[in-house]
């Protein structure tokens, strides 16, 4: 109670948002055009919802290479970035939470153009420059059959729909600069139409300092376009992009210093080199590098008025290290190490479907979606390091194995229409996932003077077959239905339905670390594989939309039904504890959304939520112990959320003061580490002139974030299944201090 009264207190008295970036001028029209809205409706009147370009402009932040930065707007929606560039930390999972879950497994949350391009661990997590992208679908309640791909969808997914080659010659140009060096150029360039063709490049060039401590962050990234349209039956697109991404990490705070920010909010790895053997608190030990390119294609052809086939195929390789200090949980610094995760793999597929109308009341679509990708995860090539007298020595593997790729593919078939005031829109898919087959090399290889390379590491080494598995595949229906109706022409309510899924892989390397507790029990990795299951989310949302002015308005509920959800558990039958798909939870809450023009001048977004996500069991950590999680909030799940922003313009000029709300977050399942909430508050002042240094459009915009310097933790790198009980520590990092950034962006 007192939570959510401080809620609407903040919201009464402050203007509460979830970026710094100022709104740009909104006008709610019939046409919705991406131009004249920050949220737009989706294709569906439900809780989902489209960012245009407007809200990309203004919540993409200075760096403009984050989509969840612009999805934060939206309610339920938990993304803190830990530094004002919006980089994502750690590497080994997506830091953004929607309704209180999380992703599972090597799967990404963003897409592009429809494709599940994305992936986990490794980089490409900044893959698009904001400014090429169109407009963003947050998909969080219905989820159409299309759209449900990737190695997990338990979340939803931020589809990107790019900006694709103009028909038209012109320019953009883009300079920012800020707190900590920060500095950024983007430029794109199109060519217009030449014949059937029209082509596009840009080039975008970041580096930043780490906001606190030693290190900092350099991204390069390159794309170009081709749209071949020789008649108004056929179009074909082909897009490349390569990025670079090289930066330090920020450092994990212990639960004791997350609690004693005034001591520890700027408390980071060492600036020189430790001389103590095994301490590896150092920043050149813990940092990333990555290089990713990525190809998608898109192929659209009408053979009738009623018809519509779309081919889009789409390839992915990442390659790079992923440096980091694995302190020992039990305290004994002898264990400390540095790992050097290399990660080197691809992804590719395609989706494809065929459209047809019959009428406005009847739409089928058919299709079929495949996928392959090679991990991690679970990891493959982990490199462990000695720290002996100030410098790094092989140490063998952590992890060393012979991973197959996972493969999933899946037909797909979707009727829906209107007729009156209803509409309806019911999708089925039959899903095949399979776990690609695993050999483990780490046996025998833990310790060492050499460094092969892992080609070598391979072919020289054998295989541990007790931690060897063979391929496992699932088989499951993924169906979803989406009922709406009409109420007056400004009102309609809605209900849908839909089924999402994931797969958490921590099985593997949990065994390989605890290789000889499991051994000396008779238990096989392959025993324990036989029991892991896909982890299935039933989602239903209720809600209404209306109108009233200029101002949208959309208060609704949700319940998610969780099943098999991956827990640290004891196992009776093997007297062991390991990773284990037996866990039912539970996620339930209310959203309320209002968007638009309150008068001529005076524009508003708010968005406030209320989310409960919780195991709805017990488990057992021994023979003797039981761990009490039932009704427990799951880690970095805040119950309460508010954003809202007020632009007010004046002539050329934009005023947006801002804020943020979260409420208290707990650092483990077992709600013994709890977080206080937050409050963050930002300024931004923009400045429009036409015809400026030769250019159409030019816009100067001034940027003073977290105005208050709060001291907080924006991120709990807690994963759902572990408990404190196994005695592994939650990181805690602490966000961004104030920070003030300008920029200048010219349109030709």
């Amino acid at each position: 109670m007192k939570s959510s009264i401080f809620i609407l207190s903040v919201v009464a008295c402050t203007i509460l948002a979830a970026n710094p970036l100022g709104i740009e001028r909104i006008v709610v029209t019939d046409t919705h055009d991406d131009g004249d809205a920050m949220v737009l409706d989706s294709n569906l009147s439900s809780a989902n919802q489209k960012f245009g370009v407007k809200s990309i402009a203004t919540l993409g932040t200075q760096a403009n290479m984050n989509p969840y930065a612009v999805i934060a707007y939206s309610p339920s929606v938990n993304f803190t970035p830990v530094d004002q560039a919006g980089s994502n930390e750690p590497s080994y999972h997506d830091p953004i939470r929607i309704r209180g879950k999380s992703q599972s497994g090597p799967g990404g949350v963003f897409m592009i153009d429809g494709m599940p391009i994305s992936s986990n661990p490794g980089g490409g997590k900044q893959l698009m420059d904001m400014e090429n992208v169109a407009s963003i679908d947050l998909l969080k309640g219905y989820l159409p059959v299309d759209k449900n791909l990737g190695f997990s969808s338990l979340i939803g997914k931020v589809d990107m729909n790019m900006r694709e080659a103009s028909n038209k010659m012109g320019g953009e140009v883009s300079q920012s600069f800020g707190s900590d060096d920060f500095m950024r150029t983007f430029v794109r360039f199109d060519s217009g139409k030449i014949g059937d063709v029209a082509l596009f490049g840009s080039f975008s060039h970041l580096t930043n300092d780490k906001t606190k401590g030693a290190g900092d962050l350099k991204r390069l990234n390159g794309t170009v376009g081709l749209k071949y349209t020789p008649n108004n039956a056929f179009k074909a697109k082909i897009t490349a992009i390569r990025n670079s991404d090289n930066h330090h990490n920020y450092y994990n705070l212990s639960y004791a210093e997350a609690t004693d920010l005034e001591t520890y909010f700027d408390k980071e790895y060492a600036t020189t080199k430790p001389t103590t053997s095994n301490n590896v608190n150092y920043y050149d030990w813990n940092k990333q590098n990555f290089n990713t390119t990525a190809i998608m294609g898109e192929i659209e052809y009408k053979p009738t008025k009623n018809d519509l086939i779309t081919i889009k195929p789409y390839y992915k390789k990442d390659k790079g290290d992923y440096w980091y200090s694995n302190v020992s949980a039990d305290g004994n610094i002898s264990k400390n190490r540095v790992i050097n995760w290399k990660i080197d793999h691809d992804l590719y597929g395609a989706v494809a479907s065929e459209e047809h109308t019959f009428s406005d009341a009847l739409k089928a679509k058919i299709g079929y979606w495949y996928h392959k990708q090679l991990p991690p995860g679970p990891p493959s090539d982990q490199e462990k390091y000695q720290v002996v007298n100030g410098n790094l020595v092989f140490n063998g593997y952590a992890v060393l194995a012979d991973n197959d790729y996972h493969v999933l593919q899946a037909p797909f078939a979707e009727i829906s229409g209107e007729s009156n005031r209803f509409k309806y829109v019911a999708g089925l898919q039959y899903q095949t996932f399979k776990l690609g087959s695993l050999q483990s090399h780490t046996f025998g290889n833990q310790t060492g003077t050499a460094n092969p390379d892992y080609d070598t590491a391979i072919a020289t080494t054998s295989v541990d077959a007790l931690a060897s598995v063979d391929a496992k595949t699932f088989k499951t229906w993924i169906p979803s239905l989406y009922l709406g109706y009409a109420l007056s022409p400004t009102t309609s309510a809605y209900i849908d339905y839909s089924r999402t899924y994931g797969f958490d892989v921590n099985l593997f390397p949990t065994y390989v670390s605890n290789r000889a507790n499991f051994v000396s029990k008779n238990v096989t990795l392959q025993q324990l594989w036989d029991k892991l299951d896909l982890e299935l989310s039933d989602n239903i949302d209720f809600g209404v939309k209306t109108t009233i002015g200029g101002i949208t308005l959309n208060p609704s509920l949700f319940v998610s039904f969780v099943q098999n959800k991956q827990a640290n558990v004891y196992d009776p039958q093997y007297g062991v504890a390991y990773p284990a798909n037996v866990g039912d939870a539970l996620g339930y809450g209310a959203e309320f959304s209002a968007y638009g023009p309150i008068n001529e001048n005076l524009e508003l977004l708010l968005a406030l939520s209320y989310n409960q996500y919780q195991f709805t069991q017990n488990f057992a950590s021994s023979p003797t112990a039981v761990v009490e999680t039932d009704g427990k909030q799951l880690p970095d799940a805040p119950e309460y959320m508010a954003k809202v922003a007020l632009s007010y313009h004046l002539a050329d000029w934009t005023l947006t003061p801002s804020a943020r709300y979260t409420s208290s977050r707990w650092g483990d399942v077992q709600n013994t580490q709890k977080i206080d909430g937050y409050t963050v508050v930002d300024f931004d002042i923009s400045y429009r002139i036409a015809q400026f240094m030769g250019s159409n459009n030019a816009l100067f915009r001034l940027t003073a974030t977290n105005l208050t310097n709060a001291k907080y933790i924006a991120t709990i790198n807690a994963v759902d299944n572990y408990l404190v009980a196994t005695g592994s520590p939650t990181p805690y990092q602490t966000g961004a201090p104030i920070g003030v950034y300008g920029s200048l962006n010219l349109k030709f």
